[in-house]
């Protein structure tokens, strides 16, 4: 009787589990989307810029581990979405397309953060070496840790007044202000 007890604080009625998932699925949705537009806008640029030999490549090193997110995300939205359907915890069957689908998201998330981000940070890191790129801590802006600008020329190395744009460093030379576009366009 004192199990059952227990279980039964612990069950939750069907309505509550759909509500909750409901909830997830409209949490979910936003990150999903902003993980997207973050690969899109911030990591991709990187690859344009080196092969433009722009002269200054701006690496923001912590938006590489949302190539983790997709692939959790994705069984995130499907599993809330059975469970809003059915009113049932997402539990798929051993063997199940849905079971070796849960299991393969999960599997690339793990293997995306532990082993391709990684690699994907120092192949990048040596590209810019190879292109005779060298780090510029000066140009850094304040706060950024995980961000990095590359240089290919000293002289775009400085210590900036201001950013204009998108994150392009500029400096005051006696009346005039000087500015690099750092998209290499």
């Amino acid at each position: 009787m004192n199990n059952k007890t227990r279980v039964s604080a612990l069950a939750i009625s069907s309505l509550h589990l759909r509500v909750i998932a409901l909830a997830l699925i409209f949490a979910i949705i936003p990150v999903g989307t902003l993980s997207l537009y973050w690969l899109w806008e911030d990591m991709i640029p990187i690859y344009g810029r080196i092969y433009r030999n722009a002269p200054v490549v701006e690496t923001p090193y912590l938006v590489f581990c949302l190539l983790m997110g997709p692939p959790a995300l994705l069984l995130g939205i499907i599993g809330a979405s059975i469970t809003v359907w059915t009113g049932k915890k997402f539990n798929p069957p051993n063997n199940s397309f849905l079971h070796r689908f849960s299991a393969l998201m999960m599997y690339l998330s793990v293997k995306t953060m532990f082993y391709i981000v990684p690699a994907i940070m120092t192949l990048t890191t040596l590209t810019l070496l190879y292109r005779d790129y060298t780090p510029c801590p000066k140009l850094l802006i304040s706060g950024s840790a995980w961000q990095l600008f590359w240089v290919n020329d000293e002289n775009a190395c400085f210590k900036p007044t201001r950013y204009i744009n998108d994150h392009w460093p500029c400096k005051m030379i006696g009346e005039q202000e000087v500015c690099i576009q750092v998209d290499g366009k």
